[in-house]
């Protein structure tokens, strides 16, 4: 085969392979900000928790005394 003939199909097979490898490193991007979105949102939930949890502490030994 010439080279003008094995040129165009290497370059294809090259685009592609990037192409893919892009789209892997987008989703595991897109996958990496909502796993950082959920731990947000469950430590804000356990923050919420805890200051419930005191409130409810101090009222209890305020009635309690």
């Amino acid at each position: 085969m010439k080279l003008g003939k094995i040129l165009p199909v290497l370059l294809f097979g090259l685009l592609a392979i990037l192409a893919v490898v892009l789209v892997a490193k987008l989703i595991a991007g897109a996958a990496s900000i909502i796993t950082g979105a959920f731990n947000a949102i469950l430590g804000l939930v356990v923050i919420i928790a805890l200051v419930i949890i005191v409130v409810w502490m101090f009222r209890y030994a305020r009635k309690h005394k």
